[in-house]
């Protein structure tokens, strides 16, 4: 959704910095993508305003960096 908002017409900036932004995620396989997501999460959960309410606590349920690949995939083929 932050990644919809931050192009056009919106041009939102919406406090994802680009390390993290959907683009990051989606050129990252296996091992690389478990540690960005995971850093992410944690990065972005420190974050004040409500980027950070949104992300507090938030964990890496998925534990095999194939199936997370894949739902990124899944994810990234409807937006």
């Amino acid at each position: 959704m932050a990644g919809e908002y931050s192009k056009p017409p919106h041009n939102r900036d919406v406090g994802i910095p680009k390390k993290y932004s959907w683009q990051a995620l989606t050129r990252k396989k296996g091992a690389e993508l478990e540690v960005l997501y995971v850093e992410l999460l944690r990065k972005l959960g420190n974050k004040k305003g409500m980027l950070g309410q949104i992300f507090t606590k938030a964990q890496n349920k998925i534990q095999d960096p194939a199936k997370l690949y894949r739902l990124i995939e899944m994810i990234a083929a409807f937006a």
